[in-house]
């Protein structure tokens, strides 16, 4: 199974991923882009990209490139303003859904069997947070809490039969991208009410893969919400608003991916240390090897296929060091 590249005992995988604005919304403008994106940096795992609202822009939510330096999207119009609007969405798989399932589909055949293919799905809450915006959020889960449960039942669903949907198609494993888990955009309290069983439920939707990554998002995070399996990678900023690597050691026995900061990734010496340091502090022989995020729109490919070279070369190193 060639998944098991996110659990390897012997060496460590390296991979980064851009989003591709104008290029991440049609099916076949994005298999063409992520071809490109693969054929110029030899991941070692490819993470298909599509629009970062690619869930909820068929749910209501109006969203357009406007320069972001990571391609992320701006949100001219949101689905949900009223508690009562949490009872209108819909958990059928939309057309957009449909078009991104079907470039999963085609990267998967075009690639070679033994690279992984990791399918971005965002998380219920998360995916509420794109449709009402964090602070309308955040005031529904306060007072009308029962509202927002139900949307995120209807959310949960609708991401299971996704998930479902990219099994189908032959992916290897669910990049599942929680940009809530953070007591600033959700307060605990309120997330633990209404809101932690619907990413058990996520989580638990992607049992059948050999290898998934749970990226938390953000600085400040929690870990409220982690898979009960090891089929797991889990993938969160190493700042220092986060959790250090002893601390989340306490928390579990996943595997943890290793994102440097882009600023170090040109500064060989330095990316050497931090694998090493990284490694020994997380306890791990190998980790995947990454960015903490999306890359810049502006780093070229050939840059990022120099950070990855590097990189193999420093974790070989470091392994062998052990």
């Amino acid at each position: 199974m060639p998944s098991s590249l996110l659990n390897a005992r012997t060496s460590s995988p390296v991979a980064f991923w851009k989003h591709h604005p104008g290029a991440d919304e049609c099916t076949e403008d994005l298999v063409a882009a992520t071809l490109a994106f693969q054929q110029a940096t030899q991941c070692d795992l490819v993470k298909l990209m599509p629009a970062g609202h690619y869930q909820v822009a068929g749910r209501g939510v109006h969203g357009v490139w406007q320069g972001d330096a990571l391609g992320r999207r701006s949100f001219l119009s949101r689905a949900v303003q009223q508690p009562a609007d949490w009872a209108r969405l819909s958990a059928a798989l939309t057309t957009q859904e449909r078009a991104i399932v079907e470039a999963a589909r085609r990267v998967r055949r075009a690639l070679d069997p033994q690279r992984p293919l990791l399918a971005t799905v965002f998380a219920p809450l998360t995916q509420a947070m794109m449709l009402a915006g964090s602070e309308c959020l955040q005031t529904h889960l306060r007072h009308a809490g029962e509202a927002v449960q139900a949307g995120l039942a209807t959310l949960t669903a609708a991401t299971q039969t996704l998930i479902a949907a990219y099994a189908e198609a032959g992916v290897d494993g669910i990049y599942l991208a929680a940009q809530h888990m953070s007591d600033a955009l959700v307060p605990l309290p309120l997330y633990r009410s209404w809101a932690r069983d619907s990413d058990l439920q996520t989580l638990a939707a992607c049992a059948d893969f050999a290898g998934n990554v749970l990226h938390v998002h953000g600085s400040g995070v929690h870990f409220e919400a982690l898979p009960s399996n090891g089929h797991w990678t889990i993938h969160y900023e190493l700042e220092p608003g986060n959790a250090t690597p002893e601390t989340y050691r306490r928390h579990t026995r996943l595997a943890a991916a290793i994102g440097l900061p882009f600023a170090i990734w040109d500064d060989a010496a330095a990316v050497d240390a931090a694998i090493a340091a990284a490694l020994r502090r997380f306890g791990q022989r190998t980790a995947l090897l990454t960015g903490p995020c999306v890359v810049p729109l502006a780093v070229p490919t050939a840059r990022i296929a120099t950070w990855i070279r590097h990189a193999r070369h420093a974790a070989a190193r470091s392994s062998r060091s052990d």
